[in-house]
């Protein structure tokens, strides 16, 4: 590859950290549960001066790592909203990177506050887990699509086309990009992939012929591949009723988080209402795709 890259996430061949998204019922979002401590969430996390939160830093815009000062560092719109949380409460931020499955993991087990990876809240992840009002949709500037290189893209003219030809598709473990996947093949057709990264390399290579996405977040690596590119909406759109389309922040079940997620909706509320959640949806759209292109 010829680019010099500042992002991590896009040093394909040497990241070792992972990423992936989501959309579905909140009916949990604020009922918060009790936990057997009596004490609620806010209040040990305002006692120990931090908020632990688990990503997956290989989604541009929403978490990725850059290159500050010769040091790998997380940023993205999804950071920003968790910075705003943390100084709406006067606490640390504290990230935990790890891949999306493992997102998923921590918030399941209680091993960290909340969890953000640009994730939707399903009715199964609602089984082990709690729910903030939805903050960004991925409808406003993006759709799940298919990726695929050119000369495999002007083979099909339809997504029934692409349907019967039954063929071999990546997808990022755990997300709802593997969910799709298996509406446009069969489940023995699907080859799972840590990362985004992973499977645009292996796209890129041959070993799979497509693989599902989230548009708005695969544009800023598609610089580093000019042979790519996206099919378009209108005729291969795989969520056209938005039932994957809006991101939620996560939170483990299993504790008195009411206070918390009472405090994490009046900050997506504001950073809504003045602006903010789409300006850091622009800002670090910029900054990847810049970055991508030095």
């Amino acid at each position: 590859m010829k680019n010099k890259f500042k992002l991590a996430v896009v040093g394909l061949l040497t990241m070792t950290v992972l990423a992936a998204c989501g959309g579905g019922s909140t009916d949990d979002t604020t009922a918060g549960s009790k936990s057997d401590a009596g004490t609620d969430q806010l209040s040990k996390i305002k006692e120990a001066g931090k908020i632990v939160m688990a990503t997956s830093p290989d989604f541009p815009p929403a978490e990725f790592y850059i290159l500050k000062d010769g040091k790998k560092e997380i940023v993205g719109s999804d950071v920003a909203l968790i910075q705003a949380l943390a100084d709406e409460i006067g606490v640390e931020l504290e990230i935990k990177p790890t891949d999306f499955n493992g997102v998923l993991a921590n918030i399941q087990t209680g091993s960290v506050d909340l969890g953000i990876a640009a994730f939707v809240g399903t009715d199964e992840r609602g089984q082990v887990m709690e729910f903030s009002e939805g903050y960004q949709q991925e409808a406003a500037d993006g759709f799940q699509g298919l990726l695929m290189t050119k000369e495999n893209a002007a083979k099909y003219k339809s997504l029934d086309e692409v349907k019967e030809a039954k063929i071999k598709i990546g997808a990022q473990a755990g997300s709802v990009q593997y969910e799709l996947a298996t509406k446009v093949t069969d489940d023995s057709k699907i080859k799972q992939f840590g990362t985004m990264d992973a499977a645009i390399l292996a796209l890129n290579s041959g070993d799979v012929e497509a693989i599902t996405v989230s548009s708005s977040h695969v544009l800023p690596m598609l610089a580093t591949f000019p042979d790519l590119e996206i099919l378009p909406q209108e005729t291969f759109d795989l969520d056209p009723t938005k039932q994957y389309a809006t991101n939620v922040i996560g939170f483990p079940k299993g504790r008195d988080n009411k206070a918390l997620i009472e405090v994490a909706n009046k900050v997506i509320k504001e950073n809504l209402e003045n602006g903010n959640l789409d300006k850091w949806r622009a800002e670090y759209t910029k900054l990847a795709v810049d970055a991508i292109e030095e």
